[in-house]
């Protein structure tokens, strides 16, 4: 009985844990193809489309796709910018925001979406 009035204390104190929701792989890789597949692809192997390929981007360097021929302003101004969940999220949202002058128009405000994009990349390592 001691042990489930220690458990029922930290419970009553600590404050509620949010738990991440699932993400349906298949929904995240069809708003990828939806929002991204014109223009990218996420495949290993594969060659560059009008953006780079998206294969390996989290963790990658901006600008660093050997095959791909980056616009002056992506190349100046993602000079240290490392591709990771935060980033992706603001740069789905706004790129200009993150990269001035960049060529990408896209641009995706339901965070929902731009977390399906995300989480699908998070699997094309």
């Amino acid at each position: 009985m001691r042990c489930f009035a220690g458990v029922a204390f930290w419970l009553a104190v600590l404050p509620p844990v949010a738990f991440a929701t699932p993400v349906d792989l298949a929904a995240a890789e069809a708003q990828f193809k939806k929002s991204c597949g014109t223009c990218h692809v996420a495949a290993p192997e594969a060659g560059p489309r009008q953006g780079p390929n998206l294969f390996g981007v989290i963790g990658r360097a901006a600008g660093k796709v050997e095959s791909f021929k980056y616009s002056p302003a992506f190349v100046v101004g993602g000079s240290g910018l490392v591709w990771d969940e935060a980033t992706l999220d603001q740069w789905l949202a706004d790129p200009q925001s993150v990269i001035p002058g960049s060529v990408m128009l896209y641009k995706q405000a339901d965070p929902d979406k731009r977390r399906l994009v995300i989480e699908y990349l998070k699997t094309r390592r």
